[in-house]
């Protein structure tokens, strides 16, 4: 039933952006809606917006580190590098300070985004992680697994604060 009720609100959304004859553009003047960019990283699995929209994190297929994009310019500003496989899943944490990537490797790297300087390395999944996601106060990073194992992680305490 859970399902259905979601399907439902997925339908009556649709329905309301065909009706609004602007559809994946509700909201936003044609002045608004940015130009296509192509930036050429090759097979990208995860992208991700920093909360300020600064910055843009981009783990791809084509090698094991993490692109941070700036979003005035477009243009790769650091390198994240440190996994051994594939990254598959980055995100920000809420304040934007932090950038957890999640890889083929089995771990999650957690990067400090002013410096680009690896704080730490989470281990302890079987299987390469392929999602990870900050809780709302940050102070939780959900990873998920292959192997359909979910970790959560306290990062407050394994950083120290």
């Amino acid at each position: 039933m859970r399902g259905a009720k979601l399907l439902g609100i997925g339908a009556a959304i649709a329905i309301l952006l065909l009706a609004a004859g602007n559809f994946g553009r509700v909201g936003l003047s044609q002045e608004q809606i940015l130009p296509v960019r192509t930036l050429g990283f090759g097979d990208v699995k995860s992208v991700v917006f920093s909360p300020d929209g600064r910055y843009l994190a981009v783990g791809t297929f084509g090698g094991s580190s993490v692109q941070l994009i700036d979003t005035s310019s477009w243009q790769v500003i650091r390198t994240f590098e440190g996994h051994t496989d594939l990254v598959r899943s980055v995100v920000f944490s809420p304040d934007g300070k932090l950038l957890a990537s999640g890889s083929d490797d089995k771990t999650i790297r957690l990067w400090d985004v002013a410096t680009g300087r690896e704080v730490r390395t989470l281990d302890g999944h079987p299987w390469g992680v392929t999602s990870v996601a900050f809780s709302p106060d940050g102070h939780l990073l959900a990873s998920g697994s292959w192997d359909g194992t979910i970790k959560l992680w306290d990062i407050s305490d394994l950083l120290g604060k």
